[in-house]
This record gives structure tokens, C-alpha cells and sequence, in this order.
């Protein structure tokens, strides 16, 4: 049996960071680890102090996993729902996270205050295009109540 070599190919300054690429690239169904020297969970200061979060994928898989967790620029990204709170908006990362599918979360307001503006909406949801219709129909399945807006 041929047993693949690791690579790393990205680090992170976190453990949230670098869980939540692990989970996009599991997504893509791509095998992914993490690894960081925390001296077995008593120092966790060693692997925060930089980028000691690494993530691992097989040799083979290295050059579709950076694709992958390449960000995409706000221009190939469409509007699929936005949002009062950024808890609400967190969960429907999560949810469209844990269907497959990428998003990124916009700050409408940036700082303003939702109380000076005249949307309510402060927090928006974007994914890829060939992502919108599923996205949509996701957040937005009939007989849930609605908070959000759809757009």
C-alpha cells in the first residue's frame, strides 16, 4: 500500500480559522487534517503566537485544495440574502457551510450604526453563481419563519 506524503497548504493564526477551511475542503471532498504544537493541548500560546495552525492535505490534492480555499473576489460573488445580526448571518454561513456551499459574509454598514440607516439589514450573505439558486432555496424553505430579507 502507497501512503500519500502531507503537504501544508495554508496556515492559520487560529484554530477557528483553520477548522473552517478544513470543513470547505471536506466539502469539496477533499481530505484535510490540522496540525499546530500546542504541547498536547497545555500550550496553546505556541501555536497562537503566528501561523501555527497548518492545514494538511495529501500531495496529490494540494493543488485543488489552495483552488479551493483561494478567496474569491467580491466581484464573482451575488447577493443571496441579508441579514439583521451577525448571528443570523453566522448561522446561515453555517448552514450553506455544512450543504456544500461557500459564502462570505458583507458588513452592509460598515460601523454605521443600523439605527442611521435607512436599511435594517446590515449583514449580507454571498455566494458563487452557480451556488445562488441552491443557497436561496436553502435559507429559504417554505413554512420557516422569516426573518431575513431576500433579495
Amino acid at each position: 500500500m502507497q501512503h500519500s506524503a502531507l503537504v501544508v497548504v495554508q496556515a492559520f493564526g487560529s484554530q477557528v480559522e483553520a477548522d473552517l477551511a478544513k470543513s470547505v475542503l471536506e466539502s469539496a471532498g477533499i481530505d484535510a487534517m490540522i496540525q499546530a504544537d500546542r504541547a498536547g493541548g497545555m500550550r496553546d500560546h505556541l501555536a497562537w503566537s503566528g501561523l501555527g495552525f497548518k492545514l494538511l492535505v495529501r500531495e496529490e490534492d494540494a493543488a485543488e485544495a489552495r483552488e479551493v480555499l483561494q478567496p474569491l473576489p467580491e466581484s464573482a460573488l451575488v447577493f443571496v440574502q441579508a441579514f439583521r445580526t451577525q448571528a443570523e448571518a453566522d448561522v446561515a454561513y453555517s448552514t450553506l457551510l455544512s450543504a456544500g456551499i461557500v459564502s462570505t459574509i458583507q458588513d452592509t454598514v460598515a460601523g454605521i450604526p443600523l439605527s442611521l440607516t435607512s436599511n435594517a439589514f446590515g449583514f449580507r450573505v454571498l455566494v458563487r453563481q452557480e451556488d445562488a439558486a441552491k443557497a436561496r432555496d436553502i435559507l429559504t424553505r417554505p413554512g420557516e419563519a422569516r426573518t431575513q430579507q431576500s433579495g
